[in-house]
């Protein structure tokens, strides 16, 4: 719970700080790697990230996911898809020019799978290109690491900004 609170704190730190905000949302998908090759081969997922800008040409802030690994049958049986929804924070280094970035997405990654599947540590880098102020392409993978297997997947993603203005012209 003191996790918790310090977290809050913190992102209402940067807040109070920030000048220029945005909000984006994105959705996703790829192909699945790791332990789950053998029962999953693709995967989906969408995002929202509330971002502060706290030095020149970095963003920060909370986000949230959610990813869904499609399930095929194996052996004879088809298990349930595995979903997640990881809550945690995002941070973006732009270029001098703007239109490159990377990031990161990191957190807690809470199951919601029907089975009643586990969550475990979340982390999602990414290489990205804005196209406009509005919109941007990323690649990127995409992970949930548990006590034993890591949940992951390779893919490309697509964000729009619903405000907030970038200026990447």
């Amino acid at each position: 719970m003191k996790k918790i609170v310090f977290i809050i704190f913190i992102l209402f730190s940067v807040v109070s700080f920030s000048q220029d905000n945005e909000f984006n949302i994105g959705v996703n998908g790829g192909i699945t790697t790791g332990n789950l090759e053998d029962i999953s081969s693709s995967a989906f997922g969408v995002d929202a990230n509330y971002l502060f800008d706290i030095f020149e040409n970095i963003k920060f802030g909370p986000s949230l996911n959610l990813i869904y690994f499609l399930t095929e049958e194996f052996n004879g049986v088809k298990p349930d898809a595995f979903i997640y929804l990881p809550i945690g924070g995002a941070i973006r280094f732009n270029s001098i020019g703007e239109k490159f970035y990377v990031g990161a997405d990191a957190g807690y990654a809470i199951g919601i799978s029907p089975s009643g599947d586990n969550g475990g540590i979340f982390v999602k880098p990414m290489l990205g290109y804005h196209i406009n102020d509005k919109i941007g392409l990323n690649i990127f993978y995409s992970g949930v690491k548990k006590k034993r297997p890591t949940y992951g997947y390779v893919g490309i993603g697509v964000t729009y900004n619903v405000f907030g203005s970038n200026n990447y012209n």
